[in-house]
């Protein structure tokens, strides 16, 4: 969300029209004229930002992200590692999803802007658009083989969503990591979204909670579902393999290495989109910082380590 996007500010003055409509005393007649003439507006300002889009020769893809999202980071290293041009649009914490109903990562695509929302959609329409244009050493990893389907989403339903509650779980209890994890400290998320997010985390916060079951039962059962998928890749490295679903490298193993991520905070997490500190075992408590230590011991931690090691930052520069 930038407030230079109209779209973005004829949302925040349909927000905004309740209020004036109550302070003003408008009648009905009044406040439908209004609604219906910000409506037109909102109408006019799509089509003029998708006639500008297709106008531009070549208009880079835009990655609408939260910065720590690890759903966000799969994305990304795709991205990363197809070597294309594209715009990063970070936001403040969950605010995009509570003022639009979206949720990222988002891939806006010129030249209609269309937007493609979920992980595992927009790596198909990556392999679907760029296999055959570009070298297949750049587009083998993207290769939609039922192995890695079948493990992409046992991730991202399981441990994508568990982690995630572990960690909130973890990160909720310290205002500071909240503000952190959710773009406080990112040069390119607008002032204005981070004003809102330092003065608004509680009741974010309360959001989050309310909307993935954050409270300490879930948490618990989360942490072992958790240590339940490191399992079944430990299981899979046990004969010796270098990939999950292969001999290359594919989404599968980036999937597994992103979300993973979460509970083994490799240092090069986010490759070279994010400006402010990381999260580092540094920043934890020894309780926390033991749990992580104990997933990085694992041959499947061991494993997310040497892929960000020897992939992230390589196919970032």
């Amino acid at each position: 969300m930038r407030l230079r996007d109209p779209r973005t500010l004829q949302l925040l003055a349909l927000y905004a029209l309740p209020i004036v409509v109550a302070a003003l005393g408008w009648g009905p007649a009044a406040a439908a004229v209004s609604a219906l003439l910000l409506a037109l507006a909102g109408i006019a300002s799509r089509l003029g930002a998708t006639r500008a889009a297709a106008a531009r020769p070549e208009a880079a893809l835009r990655l609408h992200t939260i910065t720590f999202s690890h759903y966000v980071e799969k994305v990304r290293w795709c991205l990363d590692r197809l070597g294309i041009a594209y715009e990063e649009v970070p936001n403040a914490g969950i605010l995009g999803v509570l003022l639009t109903g979206r949720t990222v990562p988002s891939l806006e695509i010129p030249p209609g802007l269309t937007r493609i929302g979920d992980s595992p959609r927009i790596l198909r329409y990556l392999w679907g658009e760029y296999a055959g244009r570009l070298p297949a050493g750049r587009t083998d990893f993207l290769a939609p083989t039922p192995v890695a389907l079948e493990l992409e989403r046992y991730f991202d339903q399981r441990l994508g969503n568990d982690v995630r509650v572990w960690v909130y779980s973890r990160i909720f209890a310290r205002r500071d990591l909240t503000l952190r994890s959710w773009g406080i400290e990112e040069p390119r998320v607008p002032r204005w979204q981070r004003a809102l997010l330092r003065a608004g985390t509680p009741l974010l916060r309360f959001a989050v909670r309310r909307m993935l079951g954050v409270h300490p039962a879930r948490a618990a059962r989360a942490l072992e579902r958790t240590r339940e998928a490191f399992g079944r890749v430990d299981a899979l490295l046990a004969d010796g393999r270098r990939y999950l679903a292969g001999d290359e490298l594919s989404f599968a193993d980036i999937t597994f290495a992103s979300l993973a991520a979460l509970a083994v905070l490799p240092p090069e997490y986010g490759g070279r989109a994010i400006d402010g500190r990381r999260l580092g075992i540094e920043d934890l408590e020894p309780d926390w910082r033991a749990e992580v230590e104990a997933f990085r011991a694992r041959p499947a931690g061991q494993f997310v380590l040497r892929l960000y090691r020897e992939e992230r930052l390589a196919v970032a520069a």
